[in-house]
């Protein structure tokens, strides 16, 4: 039984908050049984997992996966969670390879910055079929924050990060970049449905999508009804619907 937050393992574990070691280490941290049973049953390399002495269920778990269980208080438990009166588990998980880029459809998050709109969208695009690509301006999409939103959106489909902030990338990849922006005069409807694969690119909370990006030759620029007369959606709601209109549209 680990008693204090100050053991090796765990401040090694604590470390991975940050992006730096979790790129440096190839590690990321996964909390609560929902995520660790999603990364178990994607084959996801689990190196360690805390749980409290209670937890019966992580412990059969970690002997199916043959990976090391380290029994802990809930005092250090919540020294390792990130969630507010956590009941774990926390793992330390290997992240996932980056896949090749595939010419099928696509949600391009360009420099999302807030972990809950990233996670959103891995969540919903796991749930359409969508190829999940990121730009090297974005939150990390392996930070644990993230990877709560996703609900195992990760390990299911394993997101493209750190792709070149050029819309030429895509193109050359066989799609045909699709931009969601407030204003643009063609409707969704007569854009979407285009037969061949796409690339929705959702923009930056704050900022959108970049106009050097939006005057590309080949981006199609679209805009989604809102006859509320808002000024614009939340990224992740923006992303949702996107996808949603383009899966019906196949």
């Amino acid at each position: 039984m680990i008693t204090s937050s100050r053991n090796n393992r765990v401040a090694a574990a604590k470390k991975l908050r940050r992006t730096r070691v979790r790129r440096q280490m190839g590690n990321t941290l996964v909390e609560g049984p929902f995520l660790l049973e999603e990364a178990a049953a994607a084959a996801a390399q689990i190196h360690e997992v805390f749980a409290l002495e209670e937890d019966a269920a992580t412990a059969r778990i970690c002997k199916e996966q043959g990976c090391s269980l380290l029994r802990v208080t809930p005092q250090v438990m919540g020294a390792l969670a990130s969630s507010v009166n956590p009941r774990g588990p926390v793992a330390v998980v290997s992240i996932p390879e980056t896949p090749p880029l595939e010419p099928r459809d696509s949600v391009v998050l360009w420099d999302i910055a807030d972990p809950g709109n990233a996670g959103t969208i891995i969540r919903t695009a796991g749930a359409f079929g969508f190829q999940v690509i990121a730009t090297a301006g974005c939150v990390d999409l392996w930070s644990p924050k993230v990877i709560r939103s996703g609900v195992g959106g990760h390990f299911r489909a394993p997101p493209i990060v750190d792709l070149d902030p050029d819309p030429g990338v895509l193109i050359a990849s066989g799609l045909t970049p699709l931009v969601a922006a407030a204003g643009a005069s063609a409707p969704a409807d007569e854009v979407v449905g285009i037969p061949v694969p796409v690339a929705l690119i959702i923009g930056n909370e704050a900022h959108g999508v970049p106009g050097r990006v939006v005057d590309t030759p080949g981006v199609n620029v679209f805009s989604l009804p809102m006859p509320g007369g808002a000024e614009s959606l939340n990224a992740a709601v923006a992303a949702g619907i996107a996808m949603y209109l383009r899966m019906n549209a196949r």
